[in-house]
């Protein structure tokens, strides 16, 4: 990019409609983590479906959500951010209505569609997006500064990642059509936040990206990112079910905890910029992401596979705020929602793949125990090369003079 980096975001902080946006969050959040620990439950104990429906299920989900959200992100940048958002947002609580009034196989898979039910990491990222993942990640540049973004990008994953641990404890202590009701909602609850975040209009009116080789290089390494999301991201849950026979309630504990501490990790994304930089960061992180992922499966000791489900999500997720800022100062500012929408459906349609096979594995367990080891090895190995590609196409990154992360940025030069 060289000296041509967008100078994004309002002079100064807006920090009331940051507010706002961060309530929103919260009560979609609280419904997701609720969703997210009911739904396997539901697939797996009450209706007594394999896990290979259920990778069925989520691979459908993760590939409607990628088409969903590059929708709504387009239509962010050219038609405009509120009418989008407010679209976006209501498909959360038709889902979780769908869920109690009815569910037969095609209302799962129906329900799953409309509201991205495919846990790929909704709890471990700091909260659910869903299809309106991307204008909630534009709205959060927009409102920031340069100088503070990564803080507010991990503030606003951490608030909505500490209320998705909490759906998930909700999550087991009442009937699970009681859950879903409880999340219809909270989700449309939400939606009444909505006008108090302060939105601009669409920005452009061509399809044309001017700064598509950044868009690019991000679709890229998203596509392994994705890939190695989806083998394992959607079968914690299912693992403690089928490896250790846990019950809904327990279960619901223990992701609440591992939800906490991905979110208290997103608190230390601001240092990590500041400390060793964004591709230093994300290859930190993500090596002992992948060291975790060779244990759990192999050494199916249940202290030792319950603290890699408390470790593993931080891991994954410590460096992510670091990583959205670096990509907003590539991108250029009319461009963010074609970016974050592209970016994600990428990653989507690719951890669909993934989570597919994860369930023919899972399903194979039955006969052969070892089959449940395949994705997490896979998980390592996709990783390895996703961090090889960042290292090609961001070594010579630096950010722009005067944010938080230059003066420690070191030999990352600019692109």
């Amino acid at each position: 990019m060289g000296s041509d980096y967008e100078t994004t975001g309002p002079p100064e902080t807006d920090i009331r409609s940051l507010r706002f946006l961060a309530a929103l969050r919260v009560l979609r959040s609280l419904s997701a983590g609720m969703i997210n620990v009911a739904f396997p439950f539901l697939v797996l104990t009450e209706l007594h479906h394999g896990a290979f429906l259920l990778g069925m299920v989520y691979s459908a989900a993760t590939v409607a959500t990628a088409a969903l959200g590059l929708g709504f992100g387009l239509a962010a940048d050219m038609v405009g951010r509120r009418a989008s958002f407010v679209g976006a947002l209501a498909l959360l609580p038709v889902s979780a209505s769908l869920l109690v009034v009815n569910t037969s196989v095609p209302v799962l898979f129906l329900a799953a569609v409309v509201g991205g039910i495919s846990a790929t990491g909704s709890l471990s990222g700091g909260g659910v997006g869903g299809a309106a993942q991307p204008i909630q990640s534009i709205l959060a540049t927009e409102l920031t500064s340069r100088n503070d973004r990564t803080k507010y990008y991990a503030v606003l994953a951490f608030i909505s990642g500490v209320a998705s641990a909490g759906g998930a404890y909700l999550g087991g202590l009442a009937g699970i059509r009681e859950v879903f009701a409880a999340a219809a909602v909270l989700g449309a609850a939400s939606l009444g936040l909505s006008p108090f975040v302060r939105m601009g209009s669409g920005v452009r009116r061509t399809v044309s990206l001017k700064t598509g080789a950044a868009i690019g290089k991000f679709s890229l390494t998203g596509v392994l990112n994705g890939l190695s999301q989806g083998l394992i991201t959607p079968f914690l849950i299912p693992f403690f079910i089928s490896v250790y026979s846990i019950s809904r309630p327990e279960m619901s504990v223990y992701a609440g905890i591992s939800g906490i501490m991905a979110s208290f990790a997103l608190l230390v994304a601001p240092a990590i910029e500041r400390k060793i930089g964004f591709l230093r960061g994300i290859i930190v992180t993500r090596v002992g992401s992948i060291v975790l992922s060779i244990i759990m499966p192999v050494v199916r000791v249940f202290p030792v596979s319950l603290a890699v489900y408390f470790l593993l999500p931080a891991t994954r997720v410590m460096a992510l705020p670091v990583q959205q800022v670096a990509m907003m100062d590539m991108v250029s500012e009319d461009e963010r929602g074609a970016a974050f929408g592209i970016n994600q459906a990428t990653r989507l349609l690719a951890a669909s793949g993934g989570t597919y096979f994860a369930g023919f594995e899972f399903e194979s367990a039955e006969v052969n125990a070892a089959a449940v080891e395949v994705p997490f090895a896979l998980y390592g190995f996709v990783l390895g090369a996703n961090l090889g590609l960042y290292w090609l196409f961001f070594h010579k990154y630096r950010p722009p003079s005067g944010s938080a992360g230059y003066r420690s940025a070191g030999a990352e030069g600019r692109t």
